[in-house]
């Protein structure tokens, strides 16, 4: 006849359990099993914890959620207009300062047409060291 010596038993929580694996010289978690019985007291499966997750989600906290993100998209839309309303403004700007400067196809320059000036200091140079060769 054979006599079965049952172990005292010992609960622990998980993170109780988890620091005795922090033991560099031996594994106290392997050495408490074999003398106890040990129970881990808040331990969950996975599969429980995807219900215990699923079970605090209620309409009440999605709709929440759901107006927060709304909130959250507007604000990106607002800001991201207010970008584009910059950058439309600075290139009318660009576009300003090209047609005081003489860049713009449709433009008169103030200061004149720049390839007629290059034309007259050519031939300023031209009067003053003579054609080149």
């Amino acid at each position: 006849m054979e006599m079965t010596i049952l172990k005292p038993r010992k609960y622990f929580t998980t993170k109780q359990w988890q620091r005795f694996k922090s033991n560099d010289y031996f594994d106290m978690q392997e050495m408490l099993c074999e003398k106890y019985d040990v129970v881990l007291t808040d331990y969950k499966t996975r599969g429980q914890k995807i219900i215990s997750l699923l079970s605090h989600i209620n309409l009440k906290n999605l709709d929440k959620g759901i107006v927060q993100f709304n909130k959250l998209f507007a604000s990106f839309g607002d800001s991201t207009e207010q970008l584009t309303r910059e950058l439309n403004h600075t290139k009318k700007d660009k576009q300003n300062l090209d047609s005081i400067w003489g860049k713009s196809d449709n433009s008169v320059s103030i200061w004149g047409n720049s390839e007629s000036s290059q034309a007259r200091y050519e031939d300023n140079l031209e009067k003053i060291w003579g054609k080149r060769n």
